[in-house]
């Protein structure tokens, strides 16, 4: 590898990790200080995400597709459940218990595929769950500061998030598009969506409300740089998928899972008995375990295909020749 692609590499993992750790830090501390209604943040991020993606549609990164916009709202809808549920759990767990419920997203992942595509999973790949699972058991058990709203919107959050990952998996097969692509419908019909209900769930105007007059300017600037942030992480992890692999994000997925527990707990005085922290460890040695062996697999597959598929003229002619 040349030293130029060395340093892109180092620079897109660097940024996705810092951007990553950072927006669930920034938007912990809009929620504990401000007050900011959930809903309207994650209706700013979208709008904020989607005028990102425009730029990076004039400058090249990816380009723009026609989609059918009636194939896009379901999953628009499901963004929105997706992304607010996520913040609301973030907003009334500690960022421990938010993490490890996020974590339960991969055997919802598993479950879906499994019971509605009929995909197998091999006996490593859901022995490597179980540490998860009994992870987030006991760290809900052992929490100091364990709430049962918090924790039912975490489990909320993770199904739904669950659903969505199968769907915009399956959703980039059917339409042949990216996940830029995807996202540039998703964002700004997530963003209408959640204006239109907001009004029926959330304070317009007062101490809490989404136009509050006496917002200071750093706080607007506070809010805006964490939906700039939000768009980071999206334009980071499609930038290192495309210049290392799957693999690779998701080892680094694996250190920011600890790390952002560890600045969490310390940004936001979040105590943590010795009990939790084993729970979340086993939480995360699950994790690498399953990104290990699903991505093992997923290697061995693509392998397995390219031998059985012919990669020359003369080979696909040799294979008719021999059919006849």
């Amino acid at each position: 590898m040349a030293l130029a692609e060395k340093l892109n590499v180092i620079l897109s993992l660097s940024l996705n990790f810092f951007t990553s750790i950072a927006i669930i830090q920034v938007n912990k501390y809009i929620y504990i200080n401000y007050k900011f209604p959930n809903m309207g943040l994650t209706c700013i991020h979208f709008i904020i995400t989607f005028i990102g993606l425009l730029i990076c549609n004039l400058f090249g990164i990816f380009k723009i597709v026609k989609v059918p916009i009636l194939k896009m709202i379901p999953m628009s809808i499901t963004f929105c459940g997706f992304v607010a549920l996520t913040n609301y759990s973030l907003e009334y767990n500690t960022i421990g218990t938010y993490q490890c419920l996020k974590s339960l997203t991969t055997p919802g992942v598993m479950l879906i595929s499994f019971n509605f595509y009929h995909h197998i999973y091999s006996n490593k790949v859901i022995l490597s769950v179980v540490p998860v699972l009994l992870g987030v058991i006991f760290n809900s058990i052992y929490d100091l500061k364990f709430n049962l709203i918090g924790f039912t919107l975490g489990l909320s959050a993770a199904s739904v998030t669950s659903l969505y990952q199968v769907w915009i998996g399956e959703k980039q097969k059917e339409l042949k598009i990216n996940a830029l692509q995807l996202l540039t419908y998703q964002a700004p019909l997530s963003a209408v969506t959640l204006f239109l209900i907001i009004p029926f769930f959330e304070p317009l105007y007062g101490s809490h409300g989404l136009f509050k007059l006496d917002r200071s300017a750093f706080e607007w600037f506070v809010i805006i740089s964490s939906g700039v942030i939000a768009f980071g992480v999206n334009i980071t992890i499609y930038w290192i998928i495309g210049i290392t692999s799957a693999l690779t994000y998701n080892m680094s997925g694996n250190l920011k899972f600890i790390t952002t527990i560890v600045v969490g707990s310390i940004l936001f005085h979040d105590p943590m008995k010795l009990e939790q922290i084993v729970s979340i460890f086993m939480v995360t040695i699950g994790l690498v375990l399953y990104s290990y062996f699903r991505l093992k697999e997923t290697e061995q597959e693509k392998a397995k295909l390219s031998l059985e598929t012919p990669k020359t003229e003369e080979e696909k002619q040799s294979l008719v020749e021999s059919n006849e």
